[in-house]
């Protein structure tokens, strides 16, 4: 657990454990199915403790990397050079584990919040008590794909000092937890030849094997989108080091759109300041968001040329993708021109490549489950808890999830709980 010591983040001494072990992994009943399988949550986030970058950054930026202050309300937040940067994150679960209802900052202060989303104890004791063996992990400020270091910090060697610190960090943190927490990495995507050499530090020398998370939409900055040549490299390295690229939802330019309610108030303001029915609305129309990416991706050819290259939908469900599937190959057959059927996907139709080279996870879901997943195939599918979001998966919860898993076959049950998961991020 942090320390506590008033309200003064600047000077506050933050009791952050660096040695002694963490609870062993027994195999062990999960709530969720009575089979034994070693669970893997393929989406959840973790927000930072006030010194996560401090700590790691070089000595010459250590005045520079986000650190905690007090806004003019006196809540804390994160500033990069004196500057707001970000709120302390999406976090709704209380220290009982209960969850908070209304906008994005229902629970400011890093005590009002459950303190797994910030500490690796507490988030390996959570793990224990749900029965998760491991732990895929968003970051939780910055943005989803690391948008916010590009809109936000205006110097770019201290943008990449910051996506460099924050993989130390995340490094160190899944040691600490004994490989039980797995952080996805970030990378600086404005910089194609910077994000390449990031990839491979990560991989090669930090052990981040699940790979990173990615903004979905660079054309939006100026970038060139990534069915363009200048995206080759890097996608053949992704290919090479095995590491899938993970998009998660509603990142700008994904396709999310504005709730009507109070429409005079801007996105971040309904979100963070606003009624929960506004973050309702967000968040539905943010779970079909990466249908724009998966399009994208498909009907470029990029998986043609990249026939290795593993992408996932972050926290987006599976429902509505046999439909989009079914789209997707309607149109094909419809509108796509012979030649390009045969040059650009060797008759292949966007449903099979999909299932060949794109991943999606479910959670609260339960209409017509067994059925989504027979269609999409177990190999393509995985379970996720979304902890510590407004959309997480509660010990309320438990009962309905363990009823919708039971109509899942037990081989379709490992598949979609453990196997997948581990084949597509490495996971050993």
């Amino acid at each position: 657990m942090l320390g506590t010591s008033g309200r003064n983040y600047a000077n506050r001494i933050w009791e952050i454990p660096t040695s002694g072990p963490l609870v062993t992994w027994v195999l062990m009943q999960s709530p969720y199915t009575p089979d034994e399988i070693d669970i893997i949550d393929v989406d959840s986030h973790y927000s930072p403790h006030p010194t996560f970058w401090q700590d790691h950054a070089p000595t010459a930026f250590k005045n520079r990397v986000p650190r905690i202050c007090e806004d003019e309300a006196g809540l804390p937040e994160w500033r990069v050079d004196d500057k707001p940067f970000d709120s302390i994150g999406f976090n709704m679960i209380r220290p009982d584990g209960s969850k908070a209802q209304g906008n994005m900052r229902a629970l400011p202060q890093f005590d009002d919040m459950h303190a797994g989303s910030y500490d690796v104890r507490a988030r390996v004791d959570w793990l224990n008590e749900h029965g998760i063996h491991q732990q895929i992990m968003y970051p939780n400020i910055g943005g989803f794909s690391s948008q916010m270091f590009y809109t936000k910090i205006a110097d770019p060697e201290l943008r990449n000092v910051c996506i460099r610190t924050y993989n130390d960090a995340a490094s160190a943190l899944q040691a600490e937890s004994g490989g039980r927490l797995v952080p996805l990495s970030q990378l600086p995507w404005w910089d194609i030849d910077a994000a390449e050499k990031e990839l491979e530090r990560t991989v090669s020398e930090l052990g981040l094997l699940a790979g990173p998370t990615m903004f979905c939409a660079p054309e939006m900055h100026g970038m060139p989108s990534f069915n363009q040549p200048e995206w080759s490299r890097f996608l053949s390295r992704c290919e090479e080091y095995e590491v899938p690229l993970s998009f998660h939802i509603g990142v700008p330019g994904g396709g999310a759109q504005k709730p009507w309610l109070e429409s005079n108030l801007d996105v971040t303001t309904q979100l963070t300041k606003g009624r929960g029915m506004h973050l309702a609305i967000y968040t539905c129309n943010s779970f079909l968001s990466n249908s724009w990416l998966i399009a994208n991706l498909i009907f470029s050819g990029i998986f043609m040329r990249h026939p290795r290259l593993k992408v996932v939908s972050g926290e987006s469900g599976i429902s509505w993708l046999p439909f989009f599937l079914e789209a997707m190959d309607f149109q094909w057959h419809e509108n796509v021109e012979s030649q390009d059927k045969r040059e650009m996907w060797n008759d292949m139709p966007p449903s099979d490549v999909y299932r060949q080279n794109m991943f999606g996870s479910f959670w609260f879901e339960k209409t017509a489950l067994a059925e989504n997943i027979d269609f999409l195939g177990a190999d393509t599918v995985m379970f996720e808890t979304d902890f510590p979001h407004g959309t997480s998966l509660t010990d309320r919860m438990t009962k309905d999830v363990a009823a919708t898993l039971s109509t899942l076959s037990p081989d379709v049950r490992r598949k979609v709980l453990h196997d997948t998961a581990a084949r597509v991020y490495n996971l050993k």
